[in-house]
């Protein structure tokens, strides 16, 4: 279950991003249009409802691809046999006293 939910992290988590950075490409051409259009003193504001424009069909397969290869790539880490087969030893004191990180022990 662990495994899944990372994966679904990973797979949605590329495409939220992708959306989050289309968004701010939207506001930075607004950003953009408001200045230019503060610049050449223009006073009429255009306020005709325009049909919304949806992602590009390049942008969706864009961002569903980067979700599935960092999904995959999570799912080959979670399931890679070094790690698996290895005995993890807890963090703990060597006979110095110095701390030791926990870290996996080939067996």
């Amino acid at each position: 279950m662990k495994s899944i939910l990372i994966s679904l992290l990973f797979f949605f988590g590329p495409v939220l991003l992708m959306f989050a950075l289309r968004y701010l490409g939207l506001m930075l051409r607004i950003w953009l249009l408001w200045r230019r259009q503060k610049k050449h003193g223009k006073d009429v504001i255009d306020i005709t409802p325009r049909a919304p424009h949806p992602p590009s069909i390049r942008f969706i397969i864009f961002a569903v691809v980067a979700g599935l290869v960092v999904s995959g790539l999570m799912w080959h880490r979670l399931t890679d046999e070094d790690v698996r087969g290895g005995v993890y030893v807890p963090a703990h004191t060597d006979n110095d006293g110095s701390l030791v990180p926990g870290h996996f022990r080939n067996r």
